[in-house]
């Protein structure tokens, strides 16, 4: 059991720092991230799916639906934010 916990301490420690990588990536910062994030989704669907009885294959598709969903409405927020800021 013990090495379990120091795997998963690995894996942490291993995405945080490609995650700092990426985030000082000068050229396609946010394409590397969102491919860090895809990858993510798609190596822990199969272990959701033990939860869930639902097809890894689907709940990959949703995660990865949401986050893209996610990233659309945070991008027009801040564009009619920064529109709205050009009007005043």
């Amino acid at each position: 059991m013990d090495y379990k916990i120091f795997l998963g301490l690995l894996l942490l420690a291993g995405l945080v720092y490609y995650f700092r990588q990426a985030f000082t990536s000068q050229k396609n910062k946010a394409r590397i991230v969102d491919l860090l994030v895809v990858g993510i989704i798609l190596f822990t669907s199969p272990k959701i799916h033990v939860h869930i009885k639902t097809d890894p294959l689907m709940i990959a598709g949703i995660l990865v639906f949401a986050y893209a969903w996610g990233i659309l409405i945070i991008e027009k927020f801040w564009e009619g934010y920064k529109g709205n800021e050009k009007n005043r």
